[in-house]
Parts: C-alpha cells; structure tokens; sequence
C-alpha cells in the first residue's frame, strides 16, 4: 500500500529531515509513527500526501510514485489518502456537514452522492445529532470527529493522523484511538503520527521509531518510551 525507497529529505539550508528511509506498510495495517519533535513524523505524512516531494528516493503510494505525479493528478492521490490533523481544521462558518460535504465538493461529487455519503460518514462517527451546528458549538472531541469523517467521505483506502489527539484531554484522546481503531478493523490502512507512549504501550500495534530523520525501530506490537 506504501513504500518508501531509500528516501532522504534535505531543506535548501542543508538540514536532512529524513534520511535513507526504507519502509513498507501493508494494505490494512496500523502503523504508529513515533519519535521526538523534528524527528521528521510530518515530514514522511507531507511526502505522502505530495505536500512535499523527497530529494532522492522514490515514494510510492496505492501503486504511483508520488514523485512523479504530475499535479494535475495531485487531486486523484488525495481521495485514496484522508488526512486528520491535530488542530482539525474546520471551515468555522460552515455546520458539521456542510465540513463534511466540502471534501467531496472539491473533488468534483455533486447532488445525492454528496448527501448520502456526507450522512454515511457521520454516522460511522456518531455525529448525525450534530450535523446543523457550527464548529463553535462542538466540544474538542467532536471537532476532532468532525474532521475524520471529512477524511474519510471519501472512501479512501488509506488514513493519516498527524498527533489526531496533541489537543484533546485523556479520556477524549481515548474516544478517537477507538473510533480510529474500529475504522481501521474495517479495512482502512491507517498511519498515525503521536508522540503519546500511554496509547502506543495500550493498543501494542506496529511501531515505527524515527530519531533525526532515521528510523531506529521496526517492530509489531510495540512499545514506546517516549
């Protein structure tokens, strides 16, 4: 499902942010991306999603190299990929659907598709009651659930969470590993970026340790000593 080359990532002023990545994740896996701050997590999530391009190395994801993608076909990459960040980022003045059915605005879905699937997603995550309020009326939680059904309206068949909890309270932050959890038992391949040891040492998933850009651990069921 995604696969990594021998990737490195170096800025204009020198600094590596990656360096002679290899990696492999299977369709359907969980995959924790742990390590320090600037260990290079957002870097790898930026390549995978063409925010960014590597400076040597080939990126492949769902069979295209991301690399060579030409941008026109930037938009195709972005429906097989949803992505939730940490600080959600919500359209204030749009209700929870109308968030939700952006995503599949943009990329060109009109009409009943948008309505069914806008519905489809909020029920997997329990936000139907609240699809007419605003993002101001959400609690923390409900922001962050908001924002996974954005990523996932699109059907995709892989799911990014950038440090998804880095702003929610413990027993929040536990709510969205299950809901994460159960989307990803229902076949999604899911990556998540934390640098939160309690969930990594509970769920005892696939870890994937980066220190200074290298990655220092490849290890199922792993741990995390933060």
């Amino acid at each position: 499902m995604i696969a990594l080359d021998d990737v490195s990532k170096r800025y204009p002023n020198g600094t590596f942010a990656l360096r002679d990545v290899d990696l492999r994740i299977d369709s359907g896996d969980f995959i924790f991306l742990v390590g320090a701050s600037g260990a290079g997590k957002s870097t790898l999530i930026r390549l995978l999603i063409r925010e960014e391009l590597a400076t040597t190395g080939r990126v492949v994801v769902d069979g295209e190299d991301v690399g060579r993608m030409p941008r026109s076909r930037v938009h195709r990459l972005r429906r097989k990929v949803g992505v939730v960040f940490q600080d959600f980022k919500l359209l204030p003045r749009k209700t929870v659907a109308e968030n939700v059915a952006f995503a599949l605005i943009v990329t060109g879905h009109e009409g009943r598709l948008v309505r069914e699937e806008t519905e489809r997603a909020l029920s997997l995550v329990g936000l139907t009651a609240r699809r007419d309020h605003f993002p101001s009326q959400l609690s923390g939680g409900e922001q962050q659930r908001t924002a996974i059904a954005r990523a996932l309206v699109n059907r995709p068949r892989i799911l990014i969470a950038d440090e998804p909890t880095g702003n929610l309270d413990p027993v929040t932050s536990w709510e969205i590993i299950k809901l994460l959890t159960r989307i990803n038992d229902l076949g999604t391949t899911l990556v998540m970026a934390t640098h939160n040891a309690e969930i990594v040492n509970a769920l005892r998933r696939r870890v994937v340790h980066l220190d200074h850009g290298m990655v220092v651990r490849d290890e199922r069921e792993g741990l995390y000593a933060a």
